[in-house]
């Protein structure tokens, strides 16, 4: 469960968390299927940063996401 403030649940383990503006962009990018390069170009189009720190980020995001079993 995730609203637009970026707060999610997790109805599986009861925990809940609060993603930054750039989790909550690849959250929901994941959601429609955004690819990682999609969720780089995504990240680079918003803010000003540079496409190697964005796609290190983005992995860094989608391994936290690994380990809570959400992908």
């Amino acid at each position: 469960m995730l609203n637009d403030r970026g707060f999610a649940f997790d109805p599986n383990t009861g925990e809940s968390y609060q993603l930054s503006t750039t989790g909550l962009t690849c959250l929901r990018g994941l959601q429609q299927g955004a690819s990682v390069d999609e969720l780089v170009d995504r990240i680079t189009a918003r803010w000003e940063v540079d496409p190697i720190a964005a796609r290190c980020d983005v992995d860094a995001f989608l391994w936290d996401l690994q380990q809570l079993s959400w992908l």
